[in-house]
């Protein structure tokens, strides 16, 4: 706090001398990734990395790093190209990384990105598949993935974390999956958070199709999915090449491939599948997540929600003088 008062009296007794020696905000922008390297996932070094590149130096280039105002970053923003909100937030926080270690530096005062909202994103809903819906679809998907797609909806497994799933990581003897990696970008790492570092119970038509599944492997394969050529599969292109059409083919609305985990959610739930255990095969930390996206069909059993207390209730009545 000191040296910024320090470096704030001085700017203003002395401006010539902070004009001619600021730093580039491309230069400084540089180092800071450069620094943080060591510390970010591969994957995420590599996303500031384009962002960086594409977005953010091509505005601010040369402009002093202390010249820049809130007004600046609010220019670069209403220019940014139609991307989604989610893609525009994710552009706004290495931008206010930097900005934020610039002060605690004393590189500059306060900074420009305090006060900027972040966009207001629109989350996607849960719209689960029935059974009937999952059954039609299964047998209209191309048969190669046909393994993928039945491990996506009776385990509730994220997209990245299946691409990255080896063989080593499936224990037929334990019917169990250990889910360790996922795979951004190209690059596997570790989940971002402890609770996605789980163990997934392998229910009986699971170990069906995944044995047989296993046993038309090519082999040496280490990954357990993988392209009709053996190599890794790619997110984008399994939803655009092989997710969309099946569900064209099935004649199904039009879903997010992320509805799979959905479907887990909804039908284990409104099967009286006890919430921790749900819980704990998605690798949430807590029930927060199952109350909040899926409260509606944990009510969804044969005895309302109230039924207890309406039964007291009347028991209460009947003792009543």
């Amino acid at each position: 706090m000191e040296k910024n008062l320090r470096v704030k009296i001085a700017r203003r007794k002395y401006p010539g001398i902070f004009e001619a020696d600021a730093t580039p905000f491309s230069s400084y922008a540089s180092a800071w990734l450069e620094r943080k390297r060591a510390t970010l996932a591969r994957s995420t070094y590599g996303d500031y990395l384009s962002i960086w590149n594409r977005y953010v130096l091509p505005h601010f280039g040369n402009v002093p790093l202390c010249r820049v105002t809130r007004r600046d970053v609010e220019e670069f923003l209403g220019k940014l190209p139609d991307i989604s909100a989610k893609r525009k937030n994710n552009i706004l926080v290495p931008l206010k990384c930097l900005f934020n270690e610039a002060t605690r530096r004393g590189d500059i005062e306060e900074p420009p990105t305090e006060h900027i909202r972040r966009f207001r994103e629109i989350k996607p809903f849960a719209d689960p598949f029935s059974f009937p819906e999952m059954k039609l679809f299964l047998e209209h998907v191309d048969p190669h993935y046909r393994a993928y797609f039945t491990t996506a909806f009776l385990t509730g497994m994220r997209p990245n974390e299946m691409i990255a799933l080896k063989w080593t990581n499936v224990d037929f003897g334990m019917r169990c999956i250990t889910v360790r990696e996922g795979r951004v970008r190209g690059i596997e790492g570790p989940p971002k958070t402890t609770s996605s570092c789980r163990d997934i119970d392998m229910l009986e038509p699971l170990f069906e199709a995944l044995w047989k599944h296993r046993q038309e492997a090519r082999p040496g394969t280490t990954h357990v999915f993988s392209g009709k050529t053996g190599r890794p599969l790619e997110v984008n292109n399994l939803r655009n090449r092989v997710w969309y059409p099946a569900l064209g083919a099935a004649g199904l609305r039009r879903r997010t491939m992320y509805q799979t985990r959905h479907t887990f959610a909804s039908l284990m739930l409104s099967h009286g599948e006890d919430p921790l255990w749900v819980a704990r095969m998605l690798g949430h930390a807590g029930l927060d997540m199952i109350f909040r996206h899926y409260g509606k069909f944990i009510r969804n059993r044969s005895r309302k929600d109230g039924g207890r207390f309406l039964e007291g209730l009347k028991d209460a009545e009947a003792c009543t003088p």
